[in-house]
């Protein structure tokens, strides 16, 4: 539906001792300018960003925040979501005004376009900025463009990125525990373009005690956040603008004790995708057979998914006895331009199990609402070892990546299939875009979509009461309830 969306996002608690009660981000030489928009904050100008999909920009800031915005271009209409934050924008010569007293993730949507959107990130102040000469943190300081290539951290080890800062590479940690990547600066992914020099931004395997917290994450490649088989991690105030193939947001593979809260994912793939499998070499898919998922809760955080992928997803590769106990609530979902808004994609084995989807705002979604299914595809441990039959077998209908089975071979294929149980959708609206469609669907009886409750789902104003009124599709399901 084409947007203009200008983003303001703010997190963790505001600071009374915060001097001034604003803090701008220097210039960087050698960072381009955007030329299409300025923005002041209290009177004073900040920088504007931009990139190939994006202007952006950025401030932290106590008590309130006057914000005003003057676009190149003419405005005739102005839009501010998510529409659940209720602010309301004053438009006056060509320049909108808008007034922040907390932490709030706002879109100002211009004339209805998305080609060119301007994103503004206000944080609250920061309060434990750690001290440069810490040996056993690695400072990044204000001002500068810091080519760093690929840094790994060791247990007790942190990486601070200062407010004005790019840090152009990525961080890798294995077997560590208490890791720490945090600060208001920018870390740069634009360096691993190409096939051949693709890296993962955040790189994590089978660490504890992780916290990621308020870094902006800009032209990821591929998977940006990929925590494996780690434990106890904290993802917040994260902000990301991704427009690569492939560039998901935060994969949790295999990991457990994971809290994602106060975020803006931005990525042409899956924003959260929950999976055993990480896509290393060293696990290959065919053998590996990961720990059980549980224990996740994503939450307060904003989403838009571009034409891979879907919003919140858990899937494809599925490849533990359980995943249970994952929880995404009151989260605004902003755009989801293909795939689903909320997907069980189960290609494999697993019993997925108890999870629920609470209180979620979901303002444009072009294709899918709901999809739970259980399939063969393209990722799963049992797909066909040869390419060209992959490629004969594509089914190139509602799901990316699912594979046709032969009659004759459903018997076999049934035993490497799992389960979709017990889901809760609960006080969900679509308050924007088109009617879109929503599927559930098992592979046989056998291996069902059962137990689903879907209670107060409200599409454009309108309660649902049934498959045909929400524009369900069914097939091998069991026990689908609506209330």
């Amino acid at each position: 539906m084409g947007k203009m969306l200008i983003f303001i996002l703010a997190a963790s608690v505001l600071s009374a001792s915060f001097a001034g009660g604003l803090a701008v981000y220097p210039a960087l030489e050698g960072m381009p300018r955007a030329g299409d928009f300025r923005v002041k904050v209290n009177g004073q100008e900040l920088f504007v960003h931009t990139c190939e999909v994006a202007a952006f920009s950025q401030f932290s800031f106590s008590g309130k925040a006057n914000v005003e915005i003057f676009p190149s271009h003419d405005v005739k209409r102005v839009d501010i979501r998510p529409v659940h934050a209720g602010i309301r924008p004053v438009v006056e010569n060509n320049g909108i005004r808008l007034e922040l007293a907390k932490p709030a993730y706002l879109s100002i949507e211009l004339n209805g376009e998305s080609v060119r959107p301007l994103f503004l990130f206000a944080d609250a102040p920061e309060t434990d900025v750690p001290d440069s000469l810490d040996a056993a943190v690695r400072f990044f300081k204000a001002g500068r463009i810091h080519e760093a290539g690929e840094i790994r951290l060791a247990s007790g080890e942190s990486v601070y990125v200062e407010g004005g800062a790019v840090l152009r590479g990525n961080i890798v940690a294995e077997d560590a525990k208490k890791i720490r990547v945090y600060g208001r600066g920018i870390i740069d992914g634009s360096p691993f373009r190409g096939a051949e020099r693709k890296k993962r931004i955040i790189d994590l395997a089978r660490c504890e005690d992780v916290a990621l917290e308020g870094v902006i994450i800009l032209d990821s490649q591929t998977w940006t956040i990929v925590p494996q088989f780690c434990r106890n991690v904290q993802i917040r105030g994260i902000k990301q603008v991704n427009w690569q193939f492939g560039s998901d947001g935060v994969d949790i593979v295999g990991s457990s004790g994971v809290l994602i809260e106060g975020c803006f994912l931005r990525n042409n793939d899956d924003c959260i995708a929950v999976k055993t499998w990480g896509g290393a070499e060293k696990y290959p898919r065919e053998t590996v057979k990961g720990p059980d998922v549980f224990d996740v809760w994503v939450r307060n955080s904003v989403f838009w998914n571009m034409a891979w992928g879907n919003a919140l997803e858990i899937g494809f590769e599925l490849r533990a006895d359980r995943i249970h106990g994952i929880s995404f609530i009151d989260c605004d979902i902003i755009n989801v331009e293909r795939g689903a808004a909320f997907s069980i994609h189960n290609g494999d084995y697993a019993s997925v199990e108890d999870i629920r989807f609470e209180d979620i705002r979901v303002e444009d979604c072009r294709h899918k609402l709901i999809d739970l299914a259980v399939f063969q595809s393209q990722y799963s441990v049992d797909r066909p070892q040869d390419p060209e039959e992959r490629r004969r077998r594509y089914l190139n209908g509602a799901w990316d990546g699912v594979l046709r089975v032969p009659p004759e071979e459903m018997e076999q294929a049934s035993t490497h299939r799992g389960f979709i149980r017990r889901v809760v959708f609960r006080d969900i609206s679509v308050d924007d875009g088109p009617f879109p469609f929503s599927i559930l669907s098992g592979f046989d009886k056998v291996h069902a979509v059962e137990n689903v409750t879907i209670e107060n789902l409200i599409i454009l104003g309108r309660k649902i009461g049934n498959a045909e009124e929400g524009r369900f599709f069914l097939e091998h399901t069991k026990d689908i309830r609506f209330k």
